[in-house]
């Protein structure tokens, strides 16, 4: 698509000419800028992926990135929780959505954290943690996203990556664990998008709280996805990917109908 008809798509959908142009020309830009969303301040870097997550996430409608006919309904939904929330913009949607659900957000690199905590700021009931969540508490190395497309960006599992990429030490912990230190005994949404860790984050979830765990989406990268989905499957979820053409990865989602009788609690293993 030319840099034209997306500039005129996203002025239509975001009534901002100057994010318009930070999505249909991001060469060359640099610093920052706010667009207003919901009434709310929302800050994106330019010259990064921010406002294409964002066209993405927030402004396609039915089209955006996590919309789906499989999404609980607004009055099921008391408890979200996106792991790997980058700046903010699935965030966002979540709480278009679903504006009296407790929200809570999980972003491990520093300078993504400060920018989400700061577009948070305004919505009620929404937390935000600089960490990120896995299998077992460690300190990991990311890896700066080598290509175009996706500038901000970080992975465990940087693919095409040339060497001299910037690098950063940061903070996992066990997600069943720490979930539980903030009182979430069960998840109405699960969003996972961790460059590859998905897998990790879903085996460090203690068994009782999968169990209550209604709906899982996120993209799959590349790093055993197939053995993640039937993972999923046999932890009793109903699985389906789906793959826009203006996007390289898939996104997946995981509905368990009616989430399994709480048992007595176990410790994670």
């Amino acid at each position: 698509m030319s840099g034209t008809k997306i500039w005129l798509k996203a002025l239509l959908r975001s009534r901002s000419p100057a994010f318009a142009s930070a999505l249909a020309y991001p060469q060359g830009k640099s610093g920052s800028s706010a667009i207003t969303i919901n009434g709310h301040p929302y800050r994106y870097r330019l010259g990064t992926s921010d406002a294409f997550v964002l066209y993405e996430c927030v402004l396609r409608g039915r089209k955006a990135a996590y919309f789906s006919k499989n999404l609980p309904s607004q009055n099921e939904v008391r408890t979200i929780v996106d792991v790997g929330a980058n700046v903010g913009a699935s965030a966002l949607f979540w709480k278009a959505r679903y504006p009296e659900a407790r929200l809570l957000c999980f972003e491990p690199v520093a300078e993504n954290f400060a920018i989400l905590a700061e577009n948070m700021a305004g919505y009620a009931i929404t937390e935000c943690f600089n960490e990120g969540l896995g299998s077992a508490d460690a300190e990991l190395e990311l890896i700066a996203s080598p290509g175009t497309g996706n500038e901000g960006g970080w992975s465990l599992y940087q693919r095409g990556q040339k060497g001299g990429e910037a690098r950063r030490r940061i903070r996992i912990r066990r997600s069943g664990a720490r979930l539980a230190e903030l009182g979430v005994r069960s998840i109405d949404i699960l969003k996972i998008d961790t460059e590859g860790h998905e897998r990790e984050i879903l085996r460090g979830l203690a068994p009782e709280l999968l169990d209550q765990t209604r709906y899982i989406t996120g993209e799959l990268h590349g790093e055993r996805d197939f053995e993640l989905l039937d993972w999923l499957e046999q932890k009793g979820y109903r699985v389906g990917c789906r793959k826009s053409p203006r996007n390289v990865l898939f996104n997946f989602e995981a509905l368990r109908t009616v989430p399994k009788a709480s048992s007595a609690p176990t410790s994670p293993q």
